[in-house]
């Protein structure tokens, strides 16, 4: 480059690093805490730099009377609201309650006027041993349009590359 040249920014590359991405599911037990961070990773490693677990945003001290439990479901949608893209990852070892509460949440809440840009990610053990509970099934059944981007996967398998596919089409194609 010439001195006094200006390089030319990478527009997709800031559109990548700029997307907020929010992972929601569950932290319990580390297993199923760890898919999560897995997924987190990987879209950082592609250039999703902006990509987040709720656990990295602080929760406001005033409701420090609350559980662990709790403060992460309430930060949870306050974040939800805040993001580009939500991805939702439901794992046969997730046993905690908050990420259905989430999605539910985000349900009632229209998704935030995201659902085209909502992406839902299972695992086949998980809907064979959640989705036999009302709320589970009550939740699909209200998700169940074309809108939104639903990803049946093989345990421990995470589709990243499709994953990536989708965010990519989310970005660059939008409806």
């Amino acid at each position: 480059m010439k001195h006094g040249e200006r390089m030319k920014p990478n527009y997709k590359e800031l559109l990548l690093a700029n997307t907020k991405i929010l992972i929601l599911g569950s932290y319990y037990p580390p297993k199923a805490k760890r898919k999560l961070g897995y997924l987190k990773q990987y879209l950082i490693s592609v250039g999703f730099t902006n990509t987040n677990l709720v656990e990295d945003f602080e929760f406001p001290a005033k409701n420090s009377r609350l559980g662990d439990d709790e403060k992460v479901v309430l930060n949870s949608y306050s974040k939800m609201e805040s993001s580009d893209i939500l991805i939702f990852l439901f794992v046969k070892e997730g046993n905690s309650p908050g990420p259905i509460m989430e999605l539910q949440n985000c349900i009632d809440n229209n998704f935030y006027g995201k659902k085209k840009k909502t992406l839902i990610l299972m695992e086949q053990s998980f809907r064979k041993k959640q989705g036999k509970s009302k709320i589970v099934q009550g939740t699909l059944k209200l998700m169940g349009d074309d809108k939104i981007i639903f990803l049946e996967f093989k345990d421990d398998e995470i589709p990243f590359d499709l994953v990536k596919t989708q965010i990519y089409a989310i970005i660059f194609n939008p409806p």
